[in-house]
């Protein structure tokens, strides 16, 4: 049995290193008295160090106070996390006295609200006791039990408290600076320095146990969140250290693989904590992240050795954390004693590491925005003068422009009229097409029926067959007239020669005229016609004829065509058709006299939609025109043509 631990009257903390016995529990089947009787217990030389472990732990302490020590102790654990600690002291009658605590206790039920498992103790003088102490944890069974004066404990406490306040400000600080920072700037280090202090702090503060005391927090929902804290930390800071080496530029494919082997080693750890097995995942990662430690700091040293200026800050700044990182696993491990420095090496390390960190940020960004203003004002520069050299250009080509543009401005009205030209023809062209598609449909198909009539019957009465001969010379004598139509206005159109000009009696030409049309269809009415016109007869009668032939086709038969000619201007004619018929509608009358239109009203009657257009045409060709007088809006459409006296031909 160690020797008794003597608790001094100077008001100092002593710690039981060296003055415990330990004693496994596998499977936590002993009791108090069992583990008192138990003859396996051995000899403690240190604190209490047995790395992550399944057995319960029983440790066996003897305590004297000295007459002229403090009445009122407390006994301490350094490990903030351990699930349950139990402390058993017998009374006065032999029998087991047991005060409770740690993470998987509710907080209310602890003797004293602190951070870690502390015992408040009252002790007799010149008396020793021993005392039992119960260990169990998922996590790291690493602590070292130390005892306090009650009034130097406190005092420590609020010291520590302070201390911890302004790591976690300056932590807090941090966050609020490189958010904003990130935001205003959205460089991708920052956001990264970002992940990497919030994973870091929280680990911190969830590793001495400050969340946990301040918001009563569950031992169920802190493991966790502590946990998945470690795993993504070994993710950010992985990705973080490429970074800060410069590696994703000289070694992507390296980056990638060892970044995503990071990732999935986080995964595989975050996984196991989830499903309750924290010290496998925690372990996972922290074996993961030992030779991730080794590889950046050799990779670190070799780029260094080559002169990489990012290399050299890195082993200072990581080499410090790296360190507190590495001291601490040996601690939780077993392999190192818990003491202040393996306590806090990792706290220590991560603080001074995040500050180094921040500044180095800083002043990456302040070299990045001189290196920007520099070069904006190398851009201005060289703006400058590329505005004085395209000036000069400008004031060069301006003239060649100017030409170019009027130029085109040429080119694009012929191209205008070349276009309407174009656009009128297919018009044309596909109101032709129409226009024989529909007239020429009719009298083909009279003509296929009579012949088919004819040969089923040759012996038919002598009146049918001259009935349907009749039909026949009817039909091809419409379809002769709609050719000889067509072919008339295709001539006027490309024939020099078409207009043979002489003198005749305008009279005569009326009257010829009026004479082929049936006895009281026609009313007409000559007044004031000149003696001689000087014009092209037969031209000038297929206008007449054509104009009648429209009135003809839109007047009911009961009702006679208005005919009124008389001379006009100079010795000139003037002839005007009317009929009663429906108004023109208003968007078609534009295009009356437009070769191969035909209206609505016209769509289903005979005719090739090129009577008006040769009435034109004619008109034009003797200087004269042709005008809508009427459009019918009171039941009357009339259409005037005029001939000027001495009609030559007029060039197209």
């Amino acid at each position: 049995m160690p020797a008794p631990l003597a608790l001094p009257g100077t008001g100092q903390q002593v710690s039981a290193n060296g003055h415990m016995l330990l004693l496994r529990d596998p499977g936590a089947v002993l009791t108090p008295e069992a583990a008192w009787a138990a003859t396996d217990w051995r000899a403690l030389p240190g604190a209490v160090s047995a790395g992550y472990t399944d057995d319960t732990i029983w440790l066996l302490l003897e305590v004297q106070r000295a007459v002229d020590a403090p009445e009122e102790w407390v006994l301490r654990f350094s490990n903030a996390v351990l699930d349950n600690v139990r402390l058993y002291r017998r009374d006065g009658n032999g029998q087991w006295r047991v005060q409770e605590a740690g993470a998987a206790v509710v907080r209310d039920d602890w003797p004293v609200d602190a951070r870690q498992v502390v015992f408040p103790l009252r002790l007799k003088a010149d008396t020793a006791e021993r005392w039992l102490v119960r260990l169990e944890s998922k996590k790291s069974m690493s602590t070292e039990l130390s005892l306090w004066p009650r009034a130097v404990f406190d005092e420590s406490s609020r010291r520590e408290y302070l201390y911890y306040g302004l790591q976690f400000g300056t932590y807090l600080l941090l966050i609020l600076f490189h958010v904003f920072f990130w935001r205003m700037t959205r460089e991708a280090q920052s956001g990264w320095y970002l992940l990497y202090v919030c994973t870091s702090a929280t680990t911190e503060a969830f590793t001495i146990a400050i969340p946990q005391q301040i918001f009563d927090m569950p031992n169920w929902l802190s493991d966790p969140i502590l946990g998945l804290s470690l795993c993504m930390s070994l993710a950010v800071g992985t990705r973080f250290s490429f970074m800060q080496l410069d590696l994703p530029e000289l070694f992507p494919r390296l980056t990638r693989a060892l970044t995503g082997m990071a990732c999935a080693m986080a995964v595989a750890g975050a996984s196991l904590v989830l499903r309750g097995k924290y010290g496998a995942g925690v372990l996972t990662v922290q074996y993961t992240a030992l030779p991730l430690i080794v590889f950046f700091v050799g990779m670190a040293s070799w780029l260094a050795w080559r002169g990489h200026r990012s290399a050299r800050a890195f082993l200072l700044i990581f080499g410090i954390f790296y360190a507190g990182a590495v001291i601490s696993f040996l601690r939780n491990m077993g392999l190192l004693p818990p003491n202040f420095v393996t306590n806090h090496a990792a706290t220590l390390g991560a603080f001074v590491h995040m500050m180094l960190m921040s500044l180095r940020l800083n002043r990456r960004y302040a070299g990045l925005r001189r290196a920007k203003d520099q070069a904006q004002a190398e851009a201005v520069r060289a703006v400058r003068a590329l505005n004085e050299r395209l000036e000069e250009q400008v004031a060069l080509r301006t003239a060649a422009l100017q030409q170019e543009i009027a130029w085109r401005v040429t080119l694009e009205a012929e191209l205008r009229t070349a276009l309407e030209v174009e656009t009128r023809t297919r018009e044309e062209q596909q109101d032709f097409v129409a226009m024989v598609s529909h007239e020429f449909h009719t009298p083909l198909a009279i003509i296929n029926t009579t012949a088919q009539q004819i040969a089923r019957n040759p012996a038919a009465a002598w009146e049918k067959t001259l009935q349907r001969c009749q039909n026949l010379r009817e039909a091809s004598g419409r379809m002769t007239a709609l050719v000889d139509e067509y072919l008339s206005a295709d001539r006027m159109e490309t024939s020099a020669a078409t207009f043979r000009a002489q003198s005749c009696d305008p009279r005569k030409l009326v009257e010829a005229v009026l004479a082929e049309w049936p006895e009281g269809r026609v009313e007409a009415l000559m007044s004031g016609l000149p003696a001689q016109l000087q014009c092209d007869p037969g031209l000038l009668r297929v206008a007449l004829r054509n104009l009648l032939s429209n009135a003809d086709r839109h007047a009911p038969q009961a009702l006679a065509i208005r005919v009124l000619a008389a001379g006009h201007g100079d010795g000139g004619l003037q002839v005007t058709v009317s009929n009663t018929g429906d108004s023109l509608p208003a968007d078609e009358i534009p295009r009356l006299f437009q070769k191969y239109f035909r209206g609505r009203i016209a769509q289903h009657k005979p005719g090739a939609g090129l009577g008006l257009y040769l009435v034109q045409r004619i008109a034009q060709l003797h200087g004269g025109n042709v005008t809508l007088d009427n459009a019918g809006i009171d039941g009357t459409i009339s259409f005037s043509l005029r001939v000027p006296a001495g009609a030559s031909r007029i060039p197209d």
